[in-house]
Formats: C-alpha cells, structure tokens, sequence
C-alpha cells in the first residue's frame, strides 16, 4: 500500500512542473513578441524561434507522459516504476524548458517582474521531492532490470545517534 500512495503522489507531483513550463512559456511568447531588437520583435530572431519551438515540444511531450501515467492508474496498471519514471523525466525536462526561458528574457530572465527566476527557483524542489531524479531513475531501472542497485545501509551496533 505504501509504494501505491509513494507511486500515486508522485504522479501529482509530476503534473506541477508542467503548469510552470506552461507559465514560463506563455510570459517568453509575451515577452519576445512585445521586446524590439534592431528594429524587429526579439521573436523574429531564429534562435529564440529554436528555443521557444524546444519548449513547446517539451511541455507536449510532458504533458502526453502525465495524461499516459493518469491512464494507467485509471485501468490500475500503473507501475511504481511508471511513476518514477515520469516523475523524473517530466522533471528533468521542466528544469530544461524553465532554463530556457530564463534565456530567452535575457538580464530580465533573473528579474522578478517576469516571474521566471521564481519558476525557475520553484523547479528545484519539484525535481528533487517525492524522490530525486536519482532515485526515482533507479527504482525505474529496478523495474526494468528485476535488480535493486540500491539497499538501504545496515545500521551497526555501535553507531550513536
């Protein structure tokens, strides 16, 4: 029961990183599209176009692993493994998208009026709750493979608190 409960949070959580990919997305098209640079909208330059197009096939991408984890829970075959594999990935790629972001706003990419830097600050503990990328990597490996490379250590006799 508790690796279902461990299994099911981390399906939530993994939905968390895709709303603020979508936020930091949404205020970059703003963003590129009002901002002039040499007498054009920051949007017309290729590579913010390269880097916006990078998102956006990111959050899809996201957003099709938590739909399919949400689906295999619904039919209760959801796997822990599933869950950390989703959980980890989804986060790996929001920490990629929100830095992104970050670049495309540029010296405004750190300034609290775009809300990004918090986005950007608000994706670490995402990426390491409920597991870290880490673990949650090796519990999908563990799934895969049928080995555990991990164990929890064995306390000795002799160790103090």
């Amino acid at each position: 029961m508790e690796k279902q409960v461990l299994a099911v949070s981390r399906v939530m959580v993994a939905w968390q990183p895709i709303g603020i990919s979508m936020g930091v997305y949404d205020m970059c098209l703003r963003y590129l599209k009002e901002r002039k640079q040499f007498g054009a909208p920051l949007a017309a330059f290729q590579l913010n176009q390269q880097k916006l197009s990078l998102m956006l096939g990111d959050i899809q991408a996201m957003t099709l692993v938590g739909w399919r984890l949400c689906k295999l829970y619904d039919k209760g075959k959801m796997t822990p493994g599933h869950a950390s594999l989703g959980k980890s990935w989804i986060t790996l790629r929001a920490r990629e998208t929100v830095a992104l972001g970050r670049e495309l706003l540029g010296g405004n990419g750190i300034l609290a009026d775009f809300h990004v830097a918090k986005a950007f600050c608000d994706m670490e503990p995402i990426y390491t709750y409920e597991g870290t990328y880490d673990i949650n990597s090796l519990v999908t490996g563990r799934e895969i493979t049928g080995f555990a490379s991990f164990k929890a250590p064995e306390m000795s006799k002799h160790s103090r608190l």
